[in-house]
């Protein structure tokens, strides 16, 4: 029997996995598609070759979609289009993922992926004048030669590439961690309007989803998925863009990212991503170059227009956020305990079967709410620092670890043991 709208079913299951969840995919090449998983019962969940979290099968055996429908209603009276993985416009090199999104809202027109070249332009919110320039101008450069240019339009570094492009005329596209009616941030506002002149905004969270801090990170690999290569702009060690970065290494995209000046804090990640391999890149023309034989009826080095970069100003919002440092005082200082709080704690419904094997034995290797700092982890665990600090990225992610201030993370009790991974990066997505 067909189906005649299988979204409902595609979103039912977002909803019941979360969003950037491999148990969602492993789930599709099982049954088949979204709507054999919604007809599936516990029994039919028991025989899966993989381990469904109790919270996930629970959420699964949930069979109301009125909030799915009441959601294509809505998108459909204001033109907001939904993409599921069988729908033509789904990118395929969003398919071949892992964790690929069982369901993308867009607005605008989407490029042709397929047939052309694409490339996501990230850095740090808290960009250096620097930055500020290099963001600009690779932007402008890429869209001029005939590149797409993908970003998340955050403020910095991504509002600042989508800037340059939108300045030369290019395709955008921005990708939101956030319901596509919410507006983040608001600075970026106008912004957000001119790329819907030119290009799309796609996200794969809910109306009405509020831009929530973990959001961000697994919104991150959506940016990667639709670009053929990914070039970080600047920032540090625990910037953000270095997760898209790790994101793109697992996807098989072409890392590219720029040098920055030795012991300054927004070089630290670019020139730590050049020495494990990323390739360094100067200008616009070195990326251009690698992809203007594949596409030849897009891509042409020569229209390249070099920008002159305008003075710092607040134009279209866009500005740079410079953070002063406060001496540091006694009556400041707080305990490790005290860093956390008045944090807020995770609910403890972790997805362990999304966790690798490394970020299993870091999570052991930590006392549940008690405060650690990287090299203690890196103590117990045995494992070198870079490996540790990735993987508590990611246990941050799925809620299973806090970060807090002066470098410390806490573990939160769970009450599902750390079970064998359902899928691999090895495997072969939907």
């Amino acid at each position: 029997m067909k189906i005649k709208d299988t979204r409902k079913y595609w979103m039912w299951l977002s909803h019941a996995c979360g969003a950037g969840s491999k148990v969602a995919v492993s789930l599709v090449r099982h049954f088949g598609n979204a709507y054999n998983v919604y007809c599936c019962d516990e029994d039919s969940l028991a025989d899966c070759n993989f381990r469904v979290d109790k919270r996930i099968r629970s959420n699964l055996l949930y069979k109301d979609i009125s909030d799915e429908e009441d959601i294509i209603r809505w998108c459909d009276s204001i033109g907001v289009r939904i993409i599921c993985p069988d729908d033509t416009l789904y990118p395929l090199s969003l398919r071949a993922l892992v964790d690929a999104p069982m369901v993308l809202y867009t607005l605008g027109v989407l490029p042709d992926f397929e047939n052309t070249f694409t490339c996501a332009v990230v850095g740090t919110r808290s960009m250096s004048e620097y930055g500020r320039e290099m963001s600009y101008k690779f932007g402008h450069g890429l869209a001029s030669g005939g590149a797409g240019l993908v970003s998340g339009l955050a403020l910095g570094c991504d509002a600042m590439a989508m800037k340059g492009a939108l300045d030369a005329g290019g395709t955008t596209v921005a990708v939101l961690g956030c319901g596509i009616d919410v507006v983040y941030p608001k600075e970026n506002e106008a912004l957000l309007e001119r790329v819907l002149n030119s290009g799309a905004v796609i996200t794969e969270f809910s109306p009405g989803v509020s831009p929530l801090r973990k959001n961000f990170p697994i919104r991150n690999r959506i940016i990667s998925g639709i670009s053929q290569s990914v070039c970080v702009i600047e920032g540090n060690m625990r910037s953000g863009s270095l997760i898209t970065a790790r994101h793109a290494v697992y996807q098989g995209r072409e890392l590219f990212a720029v040098p920055g000046k030795v012991g300054e804090i927004g070089a630290e990640g670019t020139n730590h991503l050049i020495k494990n391999g990323a390739e360094a890149v100067t200008s616009p023309e070195d990326i251009l170059s690698r992809y203007e034989l594949i596409y030849p009826h897009t891509i042409d080095i020569k229209n390249i227009v070099t920008p002159v970069v305008e003075n710092k100003t607040e134009d279209e919002n866009i500005r740079i956020l410079t953070k002063k440092k406060k001496k540091s005082t006694v009556k400041n200082k707080k305990t490790k305990e005290e860093i956390f709080s008045k944090s807020a704690k995770p609910s403890g419904n972790v997805d362990f079967d999304s966790l690798s094997e490394e970020e299993k034995r870091v999570y052991r290797a930590m006392m549940p709410d008690i405060p650690m700092l990287a090299e203690e982890i890196c103590n117990v665990s045995g494992m070198p620092v870079s490996t540790v600090m990735a993987s508590l990225t990611l246990l941050e992610i799925s809620g299973a670890v806090e970060s807090g201030a002066g470098g410390y993370f806490m573990r939160h009790a769970d009450d599902e043991e750390v079970g064998e991974p359902a899928i691999t990066e090895l495997d072969e997505g939907i």
